[in-house]
């Protein structure tokens, strides 16, 4: 045989042998051990690269499936185990050189789409050579054949990438060979000892294919189809390597004087030449720039896309050269020159003009570029003004200057970038712009009218800046005298803009405030000379734009007078004297205002309306402002003093202007007349002797407060979801109601007292209509950004406001009752309830003379609540469409809103018999939706109830008792089911109803024992009614036999009424003996009731997995009702009590055992879960108290069912979390009286779970199990001697934890599921046994264990649990063994640093990209604020930490100087390590100084700068008061 195959190597050469055939015998060759070759694996690599090149080099022919056979054999050998083992043993084997020159053509081939083989293949062949350390030396030897080869995998990536609209997804293996190669030549560029030649071949080959891609990669928007490696690893990877590539291959120091040579000015090349002598690249900036500035072939979408690989290079490539030569504080004038190489290359010549080839449509890239190099300019400190003036004659200054002249020249006001590069330059030196302060100001601020958002936003940002800058110089007179000039010079287009949007005005009021007096006053002149000399003088002239004009400075003088600190009596004399005369010549300009009006000598209407504006808006800064001033300042003296009642006197004449002949009052106008009024207002409070009585002063109250509400605009319904943005110059026709609605509720506790009733139901009435509307808009949902109508509305109704004004709130709740009815037949309400539209007069007056001692409004709710009985004893009702339901579950929306603690007694019973009218009396239309139906009867017992759990809710029962209540509410319920209500209903929605239901009766019945009044006479008769209709339901039962679901709901609402009974009932046992007889008797009673109705349900009648946890909980609740009886009728020493006390037992243990069996064996729903564990808990205690035969049996069962649940493969670890609670109260049933026998059993269970093999063994669902229930019993009270037991084996429990932990820590998987509850566990054991664990060994062990706990998960969920039990067990041991940590404080420390590390990592500042959600920033929140808890605990026991305070204050800062942390996160970590701090002494801070690195040393400084300002000032001015 050997002989056969020994002749294998004559075939493969034989051109006579078929290439199908070679290729067989080739692969046979590779895999047979019988196969005689010498050498045979290089022979074999050798003749498949012969082959493929004899093919492609055109000498053979050879057929195309050959060819892909022989790539995809070529591909086998590369991969197989037999090629990894020979070089494994050192055996060599080369690689022809054509071989990878043939796979850098292919793949160039498949870039351009001329595929001739698989890509695949190809590709996979290039990924065996590279990861062969042997075979990769054939690349790696060849270096221009690497460049080739990133070339052309970059060009392919590149393709790819561009094809987005095809359906074709990436290729997962082109990106993973490039970056596979990228690594690889990474490491051979830096060992090439000619750093030029890298430098050509790099800019040659593959600086434009590698920056064309970086842009694909940054600005490609990934779907869901793209691969998700590609998106998220391989993508950030790819970016990173290759701008390591491109730094370390462009910018290196060998070039630096390259650079310097080129872009340095001639006077400083001398230097740089004498020392390079001729070393070096030639032009090293030309050459790059021209490789980026390559043009494309006339086509626009090419020409487009390379000038966005330009501009985005561009910057990088300045990053680059900063990293690399200005590191140091150095060479900072050569990068500044590189920047503005780099500048003129985006399309701008030297001087800093545009080219006549530069687009139009290239302003957006362009000037993104030039922001993002003038900001790393800004951040890397390039620009020092006082070493470019003195050394370098202002050189970059002049360059900054053209800048500016280039963007104001060529203004692009729709660009966001324009104003952020004028922001740049402005802090740069404000210098720069100074000299174009006007051009700035009227292009950036005051004409410009794009009021697209991200422009606005930058727009704003900038002149923002502006105002900054200049109050931070104290210039702020300087630029507003500009500002001032800009307004009045004559507008290309008259409709400016406001002039100050919500952002700059707050900007210039934090300005003002921080400016000095005299500057805030020098403003205020300069803007009253500018009113008195330029636009007073020409008001004859009567144009709007001079109205416009007045109307911008006057609101600058509103902003001005309203931002700066008020006069105090602290205030100095010359600034009150310059105020005076401030406002006396303010006062001149306002009466020679209201004067042109009231001797006509403005008549033009569209003129006249902007200076009426102007002339409101004056008179209400000077009297608001001149009050203010009399207020808070004794020496002011103001001309209200020495004329009298100059106040009055201008705001009467303001007002009086609307009554003049012309045209409607603009909204400004009439907010501003408003505005006037209740000044007027205030001053007539403040000042009653201005009228001449009480009478008077009563009569002008009201009329003011009418005046300022306007009915008639309160008539007129607008959009009540317009925002407006607090701003006057905003207010139009469709921002007025939202400013006036604002204006009226911000001074409601003013203007209400004046008010008559029907203008106070007005409001109300309007209140409620916004409300109502914006439900209406939106989709039930009042949730608005910005102040509007609705969203104001919404504030005063669910605020503590309205509660402080009662006629107020009375007025709403009325409205909403007339609401209610108003949507409903008024007929059908009337025979219903007529005393509902009669007043408490009208019903008081048919009162016999026995009911006199009631009140008339109480009368008036009997007489309600009785017509409601009446009329459904008679079967009264009102009908209802689907659309009048949908307006009352908007009303209903409306009263779920009310704070009804504070409504009046009156109204809030009436509110309640509405809805109760609604619930019992109304009838649905037969085409009405039957969901639709139960959905408006759940609000309503919602809302109902609601109202039954507050303080005002006893009014109720005095109108009508509790027991015809419930009795009504029920039988209404009963009559829809048996008419068929329920019959289509689905699960979900029942349950909710059922809900609903519930709670009402919950409510109720509560109410009617809290009462007392008659409390035994309610619950007697309300049970007797029930068993009455439990005769009714149970026939229903019986004759439904066979029926839909829809007709046995009513056995079910009897359930759900009487074990609701029973649950109140039991609660409120023990208060008096005569109550709790009467309780127990009814008890029973309802207990009979409940037994027949539950049979009948378990038997199949009911509505089959629906009610299976109800089921359940009615059980559990009859054990506990005779339970409850039982323990009575025990302790009232009755003798025929003490033997049986439980009448059902037999009925209980049937029902025990079958829980039993369904409990574990197969998935059930959470709920049914948790009211069996709860129902075997009260049936072990049922068992207990009759002292049951098979008590101990029952315990081993309840142990086995309940471990083998938890141990449940299908039981996730969020559901075991939310059985731990019942079977925590389960467990201290059982093991409250536990016998020896039952408590080594339970401690065998826990022997048999806690074994590692069966982690190992994928079992760790048992382990978690038993996990749990070790937690679960560390915190049951044992008896003693089961107690000293437990505690005694407590060491061996936790030793055996802390092997788990170690165990399955090392598997990624369980950690969430397994490590992190066993530490839980762990923690729990520690807690509980601060009293029983004496020796330190074991905390020490729990601590070691803490170190194998993972914080590296992908989940920031998982990361947040483990990161919570490791804080959780560092703190049980830090506060229950103190004395522990006097030896272990190291150890402790180590493990806390793992935390301070994690938050800080996890915590960093990140893209846009990877920024994480909401959810997850809130996690991270929560770490961080338990670092700093954990950071105060140990400041709190700092003589446990003695002298480890300094090396906390080290790690920490050495930590933050690797990162930069999202601020919320540092500052919770910073309040933290304040407290550290607070604990070192002074040589320890000394020490750090001298002791850290200088970077450190840089964070150090800050932080303890920041420490002594904020932190430590303020305790020790706390301490100054502590005793």
């Amino acid at each position: 045989m050997a002989a056969i195959y020994s002749g294998i190597h004559l075939k493969l050469k034989n051109p006579r042998t078929p290439w199908p055939d070679k290729l067989k015998l080739a692969r046979f060759a590779w895999i047979s051990t019988q196969c005689l070759l010498p050498n045979k694996e290089q022979v074999l690599f050798d003749w498949t690269s012969h082959a493929l090149s004899g093919f492609y080099n055109k000498k053979v022919e050879v057929p195309m499936e050959v060819v892909e056979g022989l790539w995809t054999y070529l591909d086998d050998i590369l991969h197989s185990q037999k090629l990894h083992h020979l070089q494994s043993e050192g055996k060599t084997i080369s690689l022809r050189l054509t071989v990878p020159q043939m796979i850098n053509e292919r793949i160039l081939e498949c870039s351009t789409g001329l595929t001739s083989v698989s890509l695949h293949a190809v590709l996979s062949c290039c990924h065996g050579i590279l990861t062969s350390p042997v075979l990769s030396v054939t690349y790696t030897a060849n270096y221009e054949l690497l460049v080739e080869l990133i070339a052309r995998l970059s060009g392919l990536a590149s393709s790819q990438l561009r094809e987005q609209i095809s359906d074709e997804p990436l290729s997962l293996k082109v990106f993973e060979v490039l970056l596979l190669v990228l690594s690889i030549y990474l490491p051979v560029q830096k060992q090439q000892a000619n750093s030029n030649r890298v430098f050509s071949q790099v800019t040659a080959n593959i600086l434009q294919p590698l920056f064309l891609l970086r842009h694909l990669l940054n600005t490609r928007v990934w779907t869901e189809k793209d691969n998700v490696k590609i998106r998220q690893n391989l993508s950030k990877e790819i970016r990173s390597k290759v701008d390591a590539v491109l730094q370390s291959a462009l910018f290196i120091s060998d070039h630096l004087q390259s650079y310097k040579e080129e872009v340095l000015p001639s006077e400083n090349k001398a230097s740089a030449k004498k020392s390079h002598a001729g070393k070096g690249v030639l032009g090293p900036v030309s050459m790059i720039l021209s490789k980026l500035c390559v043009q494309a072939d006339n086509d626009e979408e090419e020409t487009a896309l390379f000038y966005a690989v330009k501009t985005n290079s561009l910057s990088l490539l300045f990053k680059f050269a900063l990293d690399s030569f200005c590191s140091g504080g150095d060479n900072k004038q050569v990068c500044f020159h590189l920047m503005t190489k780099l500048i003129i290359a985006l399309g701008f010549t030297d001087e800093l003009d545009i080219k006549e080839t530069f687009s139009a449509s290239n302003w957006g890239l362009a000037l993104l570029t030039l922001e993002n190099l003038l900001n790393t300019c800004l951040a890397s400190n390039i620009y020092n003004v006082a070493t470019d003036r003195i050394q370098h004659g202002e050189v970059q200054f002049k360059y900054y200057r053209k800048l500016a002249r280039l963007l104001f020249n060529n203004a692009q006001m729709g660009i966001p970038a324009w104003y952020r590069c004028l922001r740049s330059l402005l802090t740069l030196n404000h210098h720069i712009l100074e000299p174009d302060l006007d051009e700035l100001l009227s292009t950036g601020w005051v004409d410009a009218d794009n009021m697209e958002q991200r422009v606005r936003k930058a727009r704003e940002a900038l002149v923002s800046a502006v105002l900054q800058t200049y109050a931070k110089l104290r210039q702020m007179p300087k630029l507003i005298e500009e500002l001032l000039n800009v307004v009045c010079r004559p507008a290309a287009d008259e409709l400016r803009p406001a002039l100050l949007p919500q952002t700059i005005q707050k900007t210039l009021s934090q300005c003002l405030l921080d400016s000095p007096p005299s500057q805030n006053l020098a403003i205020c002149w300069l803007i009253l000379k500018r009113l008195q000399s330029y636009l007073l003088p020409h008001m004859q002239e009567q144009t709007e734009d001079l109205a416009l004009k007045m109307f911008s400075v006057s609101s600058l003088l509103y902003a001005v007078l309203f931002s700066f600190k008020t006069l105090d009596n602290s205030t100095t004399m010359p600034i009150v004297k310059q105020t005076q005369n401030l406002m006396g010549d303010m006062l001149k300009i306002v009466e020679d205002l209201l004067r042109h009006f009231e001797e006509n000598l403005v008549t033009e209407c569209p003129w006249r309306q902007k200076i009426l504006e102007v002339t409101l808006l004056l008179t209400y800064i000077w009297v608001e402002v001149d009050t203010l001033f009399q207020i808070h300042c004794i020496k002011y003296t103001s001309l209200a003093a020495s004329e009298s009642g100059v106040t009055i006197s201008l705001v009467e004449r303001a007002l009086t202007l609307e009554n003049m002949d012309c045209q409607v009052i603009s909204p400004v106008g009439k907010l501003l007349q408003k505005l006037l009024s209740l000044h007027k207002l205030k001053i007539l409070l403040l000042k009653s002797s201005t009228v001449s009585s009480d009478e008077d002063i009563a009569d002008v109250l009201q009329k003011t407060a009418q005046f300022i509400i306007d009915r008639q605009d309160l008539s007129v319904m607008l959009n009540t979801d317009q925002i407006w943005d607090l701003q006057l110059c905003s207010v139009n026709t469709n921002t007025y109601m939202a400013a006036h609605w604002f204006f009226m509720i911000s001074n409601l506790p003013l203007i209400v007292p004046y008010l008559e009733q029907n203008n106070i139901s007005d409001l109300a009435d309007f209140m409620l209509k916004s409300l109502l509307q914006s439900l209406h808009a939106t989709g039930n949902n009042l949730e608005n950004t910005g102040i509007s109508v609705s969203s104001i509305s919404r504030q005063l109704l669910e605020g503590p406001i309205l509660c402080e004004l009662p006629e107020m709130l009375s007025a709403m709740v009325k409205c909403i009752i007339k609401a209610f009815f108003g949507l409903l037949d008024s007929s059908h309400v009337k025979l219903i309830s007529p005393s509902f539209f009669k007043s408490s007069a009208e019903v008081s007056n048919g009162v016999e003379d026995g009911e006199v001692f009631m009140t008339s409004s109480l009368m008036r709710l009997k007489a309600i609540g009785q017509e409601i009985l009446d009329s459904v004893k008679t079967g009264s009702s009102i009908p209802l469409s689907e659309t009048q339901v949908d307006g009352l579950l908007q009303l209903l929306t409306v009263t779920r809103m009310l704070n009804r603690c504070t409504v009046f007694s009156e109204d809030y019973s009436e509110l309640f018999l509405s809805l109760y009218t609604l619930t019992v009396c109304v009838k649905f239309d037969e085409s009405m939706e039957p969901l639709l139906a139960i959905r408006f009867l759940s609000e309503l017992f919602r809302a109902m109830a609601s109202l039954l759990v507050v303080t005002n809710s006893q009014t109720i029962l005095k109108a009508v008792h509790g027991s015809n209540l419930l009795e009504v509410a029920v039988t209404s319920l009963f009559s829809r089911s048996a008419k068929g209500l329920f019959k289509s209903v689905n699960d979900s929605t029942w349950l909710s109803f059922l809900d609903s239901f519930k709670d009402f009766i919950q409510s109720l019945i509560q109410l009617i024992i809290e009462r007392r009044s008659s409390a035994c006479l309610n619950l007697e008769k309300f049970t007797s009614f029930m068993v009455e209709s439990n005769i009714a339901v149970r026939g229903l039962s019986v004759d439904a036999v066979g029926q839909s679901k829809g007709d046995l709901y009513s056995l079910q609402l009897h359930l759900v009424i009487l074990s609701t009974l029973c649950i109140e009932m039991i609660a409120n046992q023990g208060k008096k003996k005569h109550f709790d007889e009467t309780l127990t008797c009814l008890l029973e009673k309802a207990t009979s009731l409940m037994e027949p109705d539950i049979q009948a349900v378990l038997m199949g009648k009911g509505s089959g997995l629906l009610r299976q946890s109800f089921s359940v909980e009615v059980v559990t609740v009859m054990i506990r009702s005779e339970l409850a009886s039982a323990s009575q009728l025990f302790q009232s020493g009755s003798e025929d009590h003490r033997q049986e006390i439980i009448s059902r037992m037999s009925f209980y243990q049937s029902f025990c055992q079958q829980i039993l069996k369904e409990l574990y064996p197969s998935p059930r729903p959470m709920d049914f879960l948790i009211s069996s564990i709860r129902y075997l808990s009260a049936f072990y205690t049922a068992a207990e108290r009759t002292k049951a035969a098979d008590l101990g049996e029952l315990h081993v069962k309840i142990l086995q069912s309940v471990h083998a649940l938890l141990s449940g493969t299908w039981m996730s670890l969020s559901e075991v979390k939310e059985l731990e609670g019942p079977v925590k109260e389960l467990f201290n049933q059982l093991v409250a009286n536990c016998s020896q026998e039952q408590f080594h059993l339970l401690l065998l269970m826990l022997r048999e779970g806690l074994v590692v093999s069966k982690v190992e063994g994928g079992l760790h669902t048992e382990v978690l199990s038993t996990v749990t229930l070790t937690k679960l019993l560390a915190c049951c009270q044992f008896p003693e001697h089961c107690s000293k037991a437990f505690w005694h084996i407590t060491p061996q429990i936790i030793s055996t934890l802390i092997f788990l932990i170690k165990e399955s820590s090392k598997m990624r998987c369980l950690a969430r599921v397994l490590t992190v509850p066993t530490l839980e566990a762990l923690t729990v054991l520690l807690r509980q046994g601060g009293a029983h664990l004496s020796n330190p060994h074991h905390v020490i062990m729990v601590l070691g264990a803490l170190q194998f706990v993972p914080l590296d998960s992908h989940s920031l969920e998982d990361y947040h649990a483990a990161f919570e039990a490791i804080h959780e067990a560092l703190f049980a041991v830090i506060i229950c063994y103190p004395r522990v940590m006097l030896k272990a404080s190291s150890i402790f420390l180590n493990c806390f640093y793992r935390l301070v590390s994690s938050v800080m990592h996890e915590g960093r500042q990140r893209g846009e990209s990877d920024r994480a959600s909401e959810k997850d920033r809130e996690s991270l929140l929560k770490c961080a604020r338990l670092v700093e808890r954990m950071y105060n605990h140990i400041a709190d026991s700092a003589e446990t930490f003695s002298g480890l305070s300094l090396f906390m204050v080290a790690q920490y800062v050495s930590e933050l100087q690797r990162v930069t942390l999202q601020p919320e996160i540092k500052a919770h970590l910073t309040e933290g390590i304040y407290c550290i701090l607070d604990c070192c002494v002074e040589r320890e801070i000394i020490f750090l100084n001298t002791t850290l690195q200088k970077g450190v040393k840089e964070v150090f400084n800050e932080l303890y700068n920041s420490y002594t300002h904020y932190h430590k000032s303020q305790r020790h001015g706390e301490e100054k008061y502590t005793i």
